[in-house]
């Protein structure tokens, strides 16, 4: 694909279609080259902190609530209890990756990731803003950045 037409919304269009190319082909390459949460993490930074400028005045100040969460595509992942909104989780979120504040836990031996771990350390070197289980990345992303791009529509037409 060429150039861009209209970059904001093109680049969530396209990460989201990266993520798609990519578990077309995942299968093609041995489990230890497999790089699916690598590849989330970089869209992390792309879908959250490059457009933050731009969307943060239209996330909404949403309470977090299981019924949220489950929304998100995060049910089972823990958001920091000082954290009561999806604009401050987003922000929280924003903060954490922009600075790699990012970790992974593994629950066994074969070390592999089970919880992608959020953290502030200008809040406090142990603060988690959240703990997402790995499965959850996905799902998080791709309602993350469908919100995203529907609220790029709604800011185009009432401009």
């Amino acid at each position: 694909m060429g150039n861009y037409n209209d970059i904001e919304k093109e680049f969530i269009e396209r990460t989201l279609a990266l993520i798609g190319q990519y578990e077309h082909l995942m299968h093609k390459y041995e489990f230890e080259e497999q790089y699916n949460y690598t590849l989330l993490l970089n869209c992390l930074l792309g879908l959250i902190v490059m457009p933050k400028e731009k969307t943060i005045t239209f996330i909404p100040k949403e309470r977090i609530t299981t019924d949220l969460k489950s929304m998100l595509g995060i049910p089972n992942s823990k958001i920091n209890p000082e954290i009561t909104d999806i604009k401050e989780l987003i922000i929280a979120l924003r903060n954490s990756i922009a600075h790699f504040n990012i970790s992974v836990d593994s629950k066994d031996q074969n070390f592999l990731i089970d919880e992608i771990v959020f953290k502030d350390k200008e809040i406090r070197e142990d603060y988690e803003v959240a703990r997402f289980q790995a499965k959850e990345l996905l799902p998080f992303i791709r309602y993350y950045a469908s919100w995203i791009l529907k609220n790029y529509d709604f800011r185009k037409v009432n401009q």
